[in-house]
C-alpha cells in the first residue's frame, strides 16, 4: 500500500506548483496572477464520441494525468448526468469538452475541469495517507470529502468512485470512505440522487454518497472534519467557514472571484490548527488557473 502511495505521489510532485499567499485578505485582483497561473494549454479540445475516448483525449492532452482518476473518469459516464432538455439540442454530444447547462442556472462543468479538481483531490488524500494522517484501517470509513454543489452529481459520483469499497475490501486508494454532496437548491440534490440512481446507484446503497440541501457559505458542520473539499462554483470572497472544516493537511479546490469577473481556481491547505477560530495564518493558499464559474449563491 505504502509503496503505491509513494508512486503516485513521486507523479504528482512533477506536477504540482506550491506558492503561498501572502495575504489572506488580499483581493483576487490584487494577486499577481501572472506568475502562478498554471495554463491548460489543450482544455477545451478534447471532445470524444465516448466516454472512454473523452478521458483518453484528457490523457493525451496532460490532462489527465494519473491512472486512478484515468479509471475513475472512465467509471462514470457523463452521460447520465445531463438534464433531458440539453439532450433535445440537435447537437448534443454529452462528451464534448465544455459546460453543459443542468438548470436553475447552474452548469455541469467542462470534463477537464473536472479531471483537474479529481487530480488536485488525488493528491492531497495520498499525501495524507503517505504521513498517516488517514488511516489505513479497511474496517472504518476513515476519508470523508464534501462536495459543495453537488449540481448535476457528476463530480460527487467520481469522488464516490475514488473512496468506495472494493470486493478486497479497500479503495482505489485504499482507505475507504465518504463523500457528503450538499446543495443550496432541493431540485439540485434530487438532480444528482435520480443521476447516479441511473448507472452508479450503487453509491447511494452503500452510503458511499450522502446528499442533502444546505448552505455552501456553511459547509456541513455536523460531518467535519473533511479531508477534501470541493466547491462547484466561485465564492466572491474566502470561505473562512468551509476552510474551518478542513482536517490538517486537508485540502479544499475552490474558484474564486466575481461573477462576470476575473476568476482563478485555488487550492486552499489547511497547514496547523492553532486557533479555535479562523487565523489566516493557519493555511496555505495557491492560485491553480484561471477559471469561470457561476457564482457560489450567500
Amino acid at each position: 500500500m505504502k509503496r503505491r502511495v509513494m508512486l503516485y505521489l513521486a507523479l504528482l510532485r512533477k506536477s504540482c506548483f506550491f506558492r503561498k499567499c501572502n495575504n489572506l485578505f488580499a483581493t483576487v485582483d490584487a494577486l499577481d496572477f501572472s506568475k502562478i497561473s498554471i495554463p491548460m494549454r489543450k482544455a477545451w479540445t478534447c471532445t470524444g464520441d465516448s466516454q472512454r475516448e473523452l478521458v483518453e483525449n484528457m490523457f493525451q492532452a496532460n490532462l489527465v494525468k494519473s491512472p486512478l482518476v484515468k479509471e475513475i473518469m472512465r467509471s462514470v459516464d457523463r452521460a447520465h448526468y445531463i438534464p433531458e432538455s440539453s439532450k433535445s439540442s440537435f447537437d448534443f454530444n454529452p462528451y464534448q469538452d465544455s459546460p453543459i447547462p443542468i438548470g436553475s442556472g447552474q452548469t455541469i462543468s467542462a470534463p477537464h475541469m473536472h479531471a483537474y479538481a479529481l487530480e488536485e483531490i488525488l493528491g492531497g488524500l495520498l499525501q495524507l495517507i503517505a504521513t498517516d494522517k488517514i488511516s489505513l484501517d479497511e474496517t472504518s470509513r476513515s476519508i470523508s470529502i464534501l462536495d459543495v454543489g453537488c449540481g448535476s452529481g457528476y463530480l460527487t459520483g467520481c469522488l464516490g468512485r475514488m473512496i468506495e469499497k472494493k470486493e478486497n475490501g479497500l479503495s482505489l486508494l485504499g482507505p475507504i470512505g465518504k463523500v457528503y454532496g450538499i446543495d443550496f437548491l432541493s431540485t439540485l440534490v434530487e438532480l444528482s440522487k435520480s443521476n447516479l440512481s441511473v448507472k452508479d446507484s450503487d453509491l447511494l446503497e452503500s452510503e458511499t454518497i450522502l446528499l442533502s440541501v444546505g448552505d455552501g457559505w456553511k459547509g456541513l458542520p455536523s460531518k467535519a472534519p473533511f479531508h477534501a473539499i470541493h466547491v462547484g462554483a466561485a465564492a466572491d470572497e474566502f470561505p473562512t467557514n468551509l476552510m474551518m472544516q478542513l482536517v490538517v493537511g486537508g485540502i479544499m479546490i475552490c474558484p474564486m472571484g466575481p461573477n462576470g469577473g476575473s476568476q482563478g481556481l485555488f487550492r486552499i491547505r489547511r497547514i496547523k490548527n492553532k486557533h479555535s477560530n479562523f487565523h489566516q495564518s493557519d493555511f496555505e493558499i495557491t492560485k491553480l488557473l484561471d477559471v469561470r464559474y457561476v457564482p457560489l449563491v450567500h
